[in-house]
């Protein structure tokens, strides 16, 4: 599979919230890392036990890819995202959020060896409050 549409998989499996279909992307040792967060999920029951608790936060996130630079075996994507971040607790008040952000995909033999998403951590916080 060329590039292009492993990375279309991928978007398609994030807007389907199929964290089965996500991972099946990635090599078995596969990770995902949050550079804002400095967190890094490593193995595919890992990086979907992220993406479902990613999605319990943000339900109805969604992303507007705004471009494609291939160089290699590592493709970066810069997105826009928005979504409706939703705090745990009761009472607690969902908030709308809206990040430009950047993914970057390192491909081997066509699976993801490994992605990073770059984001705005102070730009988060401001908004979810």
């Amino acid at each position: 599979m060329d590039q292009a549409a492993l990375i279309d998989r991928f978007y398609a499996a994030y807007a389907g919230r199929d964290a089965e279909a996500a991972v099946a992307l990635y090599r078995a040792d596969g990770w995902h890392e949050e550079v804002a967060m400095s967190k890094r999920r490593e193995g595919r029951e890992a990086l979907a036990d992220g993406l479902r608790g990613f999605w319990r936060m943000l339900p109805d996130v969604a992303w507007r890819r705004v471009g494609y630079v291939r160089a290699g075996d590592t493709v970066a994507v810069p997105y826009h995202m928005t979504g409706t971040f939703t705090p745990k607790g009761e009472g607690a008040t969902p908030r709308p959020i809206a990040l430009d952000g950047l993914h970057l995909f390192e491909i081997h033999d066509g699976l993801f060896a490994g992605t990073r998403d770059m984001w705005d951590l102070d730009l988060f916080r401001a908004q979810i409050g």
